[in-house]
């Protein structure tokens, strides 16, 4: 029994692939694989099918994102688009999918008033609840006299969590990032705040 003998048509067909850009050439042992198989030719064929395809695919999504930005509706976008490679119904799965993520990704980069508002709240929140999580696992390990560094990457997590939820927002949008930087900032004051009262 060979290698490649239990490797589906698609991971043979990546395999094939890696060897050719990465050796130049197949070796005997997938070549071998290949013809218990079926023709290489036909192997080889297939690869490039789905090539041309994988190449039409993308060259549908840039012209719907062009369409995106055109402000184009999905109706027109689907009356524009033409392949002789995709059908009707799989342009339509594409302009759906993309239309949907382009339309998430420019609202999540949006910055706008409430998104500011949503952000500050935030931030003061996360600040507050990660600096009783801080002092909880500092209380934890008794170790209150010493600021440990590490905790900075949780508490950050925590702040950025926080904030997501108020804005509705990834990290991607500049006041979600801002937000959670000052939020962590607030942590770092809080503690030498507090250790310098207590002394």
């Amino acid at each position: 029994m060979g290698f490649y003998s239990n490797f589906s048509e698609q991971d043979l067909i990546e395999s094939y692939k890696n060897l050719i850009d990465y050796q130049g050439k197949p070796s005997e042992e997938i070549l071998e694989e290949i013809s218990k198989r079926g023709s290489i030719d036909d192997f080889v064929n297939k690869i490039e099918n789905q090539k041309l395809i994988l190449d039409e695919r993308n060259k549908i999504i840039r012209e719907i994102h062009q369409y995106y930005l055109n402000k184009s509706s999905k109706e027109e976008t689907l009356l524009l688009l033409k392949s002789d490679l995709l059908s009707t119904s799989e342009i339509r799965v594409l302009v759906e999918e993309k239309y949907a993520d382009i339309h998430y990704r420019t609202e999540n980069l949006k910055i706008d008033s409430s998104t500011i508002i949503s952000s500050i709240i935030g931030a003061i929140i996360a600040s507050i609840v990660s600096t009783m999580v801080m002092f909880l696992l500092l209380a934890a390990i008794n170790s209150l006299i010493v600021f440990n560094f590490f905790l900075l990457i949780p508490i950050y997590i925590i702040n950025y969590l926080i904030i997501k939820f108020f804005t509705n927002k990834t990290r991607d949008n500049l006041a979600v990032f801002i937000a959670t930087f000052v939020a962590t900032v607030l942590n770092c004051i809080y503690f030498f705040v507090l250790i310098y009262f207590n002394e």
